[in-house]
Parts: C-alpha cells; sequence; structure tokens
C-alpha cells in the first residue's frame, strides 16, 4: 500500500490483507484448465497423429489466457486487498486495480459490529452502516477497533 504512510506517533495495531481462502477457488480452476488444456495437448501431440503446430500453440495461447483471467488476477486482487488498524484511525483498500485508499478516523466510528468473517462500521454522517467483507481475523479486528473508539459521552435526560 504505497499510499498509506503513518503520521509522526501513530502506531500501526493490525496489517492486513485477504486470507488465503479467498484464493481456493480460483486454485481449484487453476488446476482445472491446466490438467484439460495439456491433456488436449498430449492428444494433439501423440505419434502418428500429424497436427498444425498453430494449433497447439492456439490451445497454449487460451491455456495462458484461461490461467492469466481466472487465477492471476484474483491473487493480485487479493494481494492488494488492504486493511489497516492503526492506533489513531483505520485505512482500508478495496483489491480493485484503481482503487482508493480510505482513511476513517476513530472519532468518527459510532460502533463497529462483526458477523462472520466480515465487519460493520457504523460512521457519523452515514446512515447505513459500511460492510468489509473477508477480514482476516475479523473478531480480533473488531475488538481493536472497539478498544480504540473514544469514550461516548453518557447523557443523562
Amino acid at each position: 500500500m504505497a499510499l498509506f504512510r503513518p503520521v509522526e506517533g501513530e502506531v500501526v495495531r493490525a496489517d492486513l490483507t485477504a486470507p488465503l481462502h479467498t484464493l481456493t477457488f480460483p486454485t481449484l480452476e487453476l488446476i482445472l484448465v491446466t490438467g484439460l488444456s495439456w491433456m488436449l495437448i498430449g492428444w494433439l501431440d501423440q505419434p502418428g497423429m500429424y497436427t498444425d503446430p498453430q494449433l497447439r500453440n492456439a490451445v497454449l495461447v487460451v491455456w495462458l489466457l484461461l490461467a492469466c483471467w481466472r487465477f492471476v488476477l484474483p491473487l493480485l486482487k487479493a494481494r492488494r486487498r488492504r486493511f489497516v488498524v492503526t492506533d489513531q484511525r483505520l485505512v482500508v483498500r478495496a483489491g480493485e486495480f484503481r482503487s482508493r485508499t480510505d482513511s476513517i478516523p476513530f472519532r468518527d466510528i459510532r460502533s463497529v459490529q462483526r458477523r462472520r468473517s466480515g465487519i460493520f462500521l457504523a460512521i457519523s454522517g452515514y446512515d447505513r452502516p459500511l460492510y468489509f467483507p473477508d477480514v482476516p481475523r475479523a473478531k480480533r479486528v473488531a475488538a481493536l477497533i472497539e478498544e480504540s473508539l473514544p469514550p461516548t459521552p453518557t447523557r443523562y435526560w
């Protein structure tokens, strides 16, 4: 996350990327595409059968494109996703290539809730909570955020 630099005196408490289980299905797809493609290439290269080398190269190009589209792109997106908790703010970046880095100061967070591996943040000025799916160690991160929130004044009516 090249755009994130802690300010003077700021302590990073948690710096997390997407969990590895988000790459389970892309890995299985890569294995399937590789197996099918190389079985087809083996069939094209069998002895006694003449096929055009262009056809074999086309199968290789299709395999390469599918491998990049179904594995390399999800891998890069998962590694770009960041969730950083400091002692002053929360810094979040989505996994998209042109995504911006959002910084949410703790004074603007009203409450935090965890549901499974996602985190809901109630932010001042927003009528609906923000949802961050697939946060690694969501329970620990929610507890860190909850600890860092400033105390709310008690109102007596």
